[in-house]
């Protein structure tokens, strides 16, 4: 990254910061052991390598159908409390995400396994992740059989940095930026950026429909700089706006290059459904404090 893109970053972060102490809105939080993982950093509900337990149908133009099934979550392990400011928390975080052909053969195309440690911070309507992550790609038992070829290992280890603004209780702006610190086989390029737009149609704290409209965009170095767009529209139910335990049902329409490690050279243009599952209970409302205990005495006569 280049010393102007460091100044706009920068500049992104310390005008949240602003932000988050004129408004007035931060958040009390508790250092404690093993707190819920989502609570500083919502997930970003149209990237499809973000850590979900998730299953889609697939329609990709001019080709056959698929399906895909990913399996992930992340595990908040330590928090520290930064007074009446914000928090800082460790978590980790592991998926298994898969495609098949959606046909009678069902046949294993490509499994992609994750691996991340982020820390997370948010400070007011300001929160950001810097992860590492690995990512280890595979090609399908029944994609090397059919064509009777040899799987190549694909990996690669990367630090990601990902900022996020929540402009309004509706309205939600990230971007970051990836470096891939080693991969196999070497790339001749291991930057990437990232952006999106998170739009929440339902803001009341109880509602059980919470529509949504959100969009990823991304662009890898290694696709020569070619963006893929993911824009995925649904609702979720479930209580406590748009943010806790639930199930979310979506169409979602995607083009550019593919985001498997086997297939990152490969483009296509996709139409799918699917469903979401939000296991967590609590996702962005603080830990609540301790509640002091009272003892109630009763005087005879």
């Amino acid at each position: 990254m280049n010393a102007s893109n460091q100044i706009r970053w920068y500049s992104f972060a310390v005008l949240a910061v602003v932000m988050g102490s004129s408004l007035s809105i931060a958040d009390s939080y508790q250092a404690q052991s093993f707190p819920a993982a989502h609570e500083l950093f919502m997930p970003l509900q149209a990237d499809p390598t973000e850590l979900q337990f998730a299953f889609q149908f697939g329609f990709p133009v001019s080709q056959n159908s698929i399906a895909r099934v990913n399996l992930g979550d992340y595990l908040g392990v330590y928090r520290w409390a930064l007074g009446d400011v914000g928090a800082l928390q460790l978590n980790v975080g592991g998926a298994v995400n898969s495609r098949f052909d959606a046909t009678p053969s069902h046949n294993l195309q490509v499994i992609d396994y994750y691996g991340n440690v982020p820390l997370d911070l948010k400070i007011g309507p300001f929160s950001a992740r810097s992860m590492f992550y690995h990512d280890s790609s595979h090609l399908g038992d029944d994609y090397l059989r059919v064509r009777g070829i040899e799987d190549e290992n694909n990996s690669w280890n990367a630090l990601r940095e990902i900022m996020s603004l929540q402009v309004a209780k509706a309205l939600r702006l990230y971007g970051g930026y990836t470096w891939a610190v080693n991969t196999k086989p070497d790339w001749s390029g291991r930057q990437a950026i990232q952006g999106g737009m998170e739009i929440y149609f339902n803001t009341s704290e109880h509602g059980f429909w919470h529509p949504y409209w959100a969009n990823d965009v991304q662009a890898w170095q290694r696709s020569n700089w070619d963006a893929t767009w993911v824009s995925q529209l649904g609702f979720k139910t479930g209580d406590q706006f748009s943010y806790g335990r639930g199930i979310s049902y979506f169409i979602q329409f995607q083009s550019g290059p593919r985001y498997e490690g086997q297939f990152y050279q490969n483009k296509e243009t996709i139409w799918g459904v699917g469903l979401k599952f939000a296991l967590s209970d609590r996702l962005l409302q603080p830990t609540a404090k301790p509640e002091t205990a009272t003892t109630s005495v009763t005087t005879l006569p």
